[in-house]
């Protein structure tokens, strides 16, 4: 393992990269989009010529080759290899997109530290080709309720899981309409100042609800985080790590409200996962 070295895989704007760049991390950056890919080469023309990024316009998916990119002309944000993705809002255009798979790239630059992956509901098939002998020490994958993406990093290895608000880099939930004890509370907390205020200055694991959060993203080291950011990642991610059953019980419970809630599609989550080889 290479442990000044980050794996970005989506890096759309770029503002993942910069934070690891700032972290002193280099980078290899993939990103599937050319015209993303022509941008971030314009942004970090200097890192690239150091030799502290890399820069790679292709795609990651479970098998080399060409393969259908959607490119969403609304928001570059949904574009994807997954049509239902790419289609949103009815503004695309389809183009071909050379793909590697995780393996290829790892033989290529060597076991990342850190993976980063956020690709638009392809992030399953980043881990297809991942081994436990050259999985990374930390990665971070975009959330939904139909790949088994905790089985899999499990599976892997993966011992240690955070979940973390992609918006506010919290580890909390919010308040579904179905959680009537939540709701009372909330309520009194509106009415009662003193009484969120008291709340609010609990231990984070008794306040597990996005309503009681501080304002603003979380940030340990104050760095100024976008809405395009993944926010801190390993050690630095906000929450206490769970151990497999008890990950597995969490994304269990948070499936089943966003069922009862019907939002499956509406919160951005992350998993966090430590390797179970990784020295603490």
């Amino acid at each position: 393992m290479k442990p000044n070295l980050v794996f970005d895989i989506g890096v759309h704007v770029g503002d993942d990269a910069a934070h690891y760049l700032h972290s002193g991390y280099n980078v290899v950056g993939v990103e599937a989009n050319p015209f993303l890919a022509a941008q971030c080469a314009r942004r970090f023309e200097n890192e690239i010529r150091n030799g502290r990024m890399i820069l790679i316009n292709a795609g990651v998916l479970k098998e080399p080759g060409q393969f259908s990119f959607y490119r969403n002309l609304l928001d570059d944000s949904w574009s994807s290899f997954v049509p239902q993705r790419g289609k949103k809002k009815g503004e695309w255009e389809t183009m071909s997109v050379l793909c590697v798979t995780t393996k290829q790239l790892i033989a290529e630059h060597g076991v990342p530290y850190f993976m980063k992956v956020d690709i638009e509901g392809a992030d399953f098939q980043v881990l297809h080709t991942l081994v436990t002998a050259i999985a990374p020490a930390y990665i971070s994958l975009e959330l939904n309720c139909e790949d088994p993406i905790i089985e899999s990093l499990i599976e892997l290895g993966f011992n240690s899981f955070k979940f973390v608000d992609g918006e506010t880099y919290w580890p909390t939930t919010p308040i579904f309409d179905h959680e009537i004890g939540w709701r009372i509370l909330r309520k009194a907390g509106r009415l009662f100042p003193p009484i969120r205020s008291a709340i609010g200055d609990l231990p984070q694991r008794l306040r597990p609800k996005s309503e009681w959060n501080p304002v603003g993203r979380f940030s340990p080291g104050d760095y100024q985080f976008t809405s395009y950011s993944s926010g801190p990642f390993g050690e630095q991610a906000a929450g206490s790590w769970m151990p497999p059953s008890a990950a597995l019980r969490w994304f269990d419970i948070f499936k089943e409200n966003l069922r009862r809630a019907r939002a499956r599609d509406a919160m951005w989550f992350d998993v966090h996962a430590r390797h179970s080889s990784t020295r603490q």
